[in-house]
């Protein structure tokens, strides 16, 4: 799990910002809202982010995503440009290195990541643990100016022979990361294979507000080969409120055709052996979604082109929240509240919370302002985006503002108390040219 991710001279964020799961003494919905990562250790399994648009929200979630890549995704060649961006609105941040820090644990340790790069190199990289109270080293890596190369120390207590240490180090490139270069090494198994499998296996890609779930519906249903899920889902729609009381995946085979195939081999989201085992069968599956609905009338199967975006899109996050429950994973959504009813989005998350035992974490980002309003929501969990006069991003939690335990935050909120809100001017439009002649001085749009 995460405690705490920082993150500096990124896009829209120039200082140092930080994103913490460390709770507060709040004592509101310990169990439902924490986990213990070890003995006297607990850390929050939700952050709510809110900010007005352009205010940076949704770039807290592309940092953590581009560094979660940047462990485990090794550039192709040492040419690879880092496609990294800083903050671009002074004369000084555009040419400075961009800083990432992570804080978290693993199977009752506690880990600590630090980054420091630009698009042509990493400049520093740093991986800290602590078997006690006391840290231990267990790679320090830094650039050598003289000799154009990463020079990398590794600690005694990662246990590396001299040949896998020769390995990786040969294998580490100026843009590529240390551990994203132990994932293409042949070595031993050390504690960098937990670190690894975290970043590669544990932390999901960012779910967009304009990503169709419908894909990843299926993909899951194809996988569900004792049916948990499906009755999973089954139980959450039913619990919702919808008439739908059941739902099967139909399958068809397609022959690949010349077209296909290069639409398969231009496809970001599969991988290369993905594709060469789809190519090699000749065949690709083409799967679609059946509902059964009962009323009054009876019961009546639709298929999923006659289903509402909020159905799909609800169905998708019950997928989420599956794994959620399941394993421990974190996933970030972008603008969670995309296609969905407030009252789904709180069961949603009530859901989340009342019944996660895992090392899970949700990352969300909101326009929805209702929440705030909720006895259920921890003060602690809530953050908000705010810019100031020269662009770069804030941070800020709500629990740091101080608000007395009666003072709504929905309220405090809306009067402006905590950020600034967006500023509109007049409703009327100065520009006259695009009135009729025959109207008045001023035109009202509505």
């Amino acid at each position: 799990m995460i405690a705490e991710f920082k993150v500096k001279n990124f896009l829209s964020i120039k200082t140092e910002q930080v994103l913490s799961f460390e709770p507060t003494a709040d004592t509101l919905m310990r169990d439902e809202y924490t986990v213990e990562v070890k003995e006297g250790v607990r850390l929050l399994k939700m952050a709510l982010i809110y900010g007005a648009n352009a205010s940076g929200k949704t770039n807290i979630l592309a940092a953590l995503s581009f560094f979660r890549d940047l462990m485990r995704k090794a550039p192709e060649d040492k040419n690879t440009e880092v496609e990294i961006t800083p903050f671009l609105l002074d004369n000084d941040s555009r040419n400075e290195p961009t800083e990432f820090t992570m804080n978290f644990y693993l199977e009752n340790e506690r880990y600590i990541l630090y980054v420091k790069l630009d698009r042509e190199r990493i400049y520093e990289e740093t991986l800290t643990y602590y078997p006690g109270v006391r840290p231990a080293k267990l790679y320090v890596r830094n650039y050598n100016i003289e000799t154009d190369k990463s020079d990398i120390k590794f600690g005694n207590e990662l246990k590396l022979s001299k040949d896998s240490k020769k390995i990786l180090s040969g294998n580490t490139f100026n843009n590529s990361s240390v551990l994203a270069a132990f994932g293409k090494s042949n070595v031993e198994r050390t504690k960098l294979n937990i670190v690894y499998d975290f970043f590669t296996k544990h932390i999901n890609d960012v779910l967009e507000p304009v990503m169709s779930l419908s894909s990843y519906i299926k993909r899951n249903l194809d996988k569900d080969k004792d049916g948990n899920l499906k009755n999973f889902l089954k139980d959450i729609l039913r619990a919702s409120d919808f008439n739908i009381c059941d739902l099967k995946l139909e399958k068809e085979e397609e022959m690949i055709t010349p077209e296909l195939e290069k639409a398969i081999q231009s496809a970001d989201n599969i991988p290369d052996n993905a594709k060469q085992d789809i190519l090699q069968k000749g065949k690709i599956n083409n799967f679609s979604l059946q509902f059964k609905h009962h009323t009054d009338n009876g019961y009546f199967e639709l298929p999923e082109e006659l289903e509402s975006r909020g159905t799909i899109r609800f169905m998708g996050m019950a997928v989420i929240l599956k794994q959620l429950l399941q394993d421990n994973r974190i996933i970030c959504i972008d603008e969670v509240e995309t296609s969905l009813h407030y009252e789904l989005l709180s069961y949603f998350i009530k859901v989340f919370l009342g019944n996660s035992q895992k090392a899970s974490q949700l990352i969300m980002t909101t326009h929805d302002i209702n929440l705030l309003n909720e006895s259920f929501i921890r003060r602690d969990a809530v953050w908000f985006t705010d810019k100031d006069s020269i662009g770069q991003t804030h941070l800020v939690r709500l629990s740091s503002f101080g608000l007395h335990k009666n003072l709504s935050p929905y309220n405090a909120y809306r009067q402006g108390k905590l950020v600034n809100l967006p500023f509109f001017d007049s409703i009327y439009l100065k520009d006259n040219s695009l009135c009729e002649e025959s109207k008045k001085e001023h035109c009202h749009y509505w």
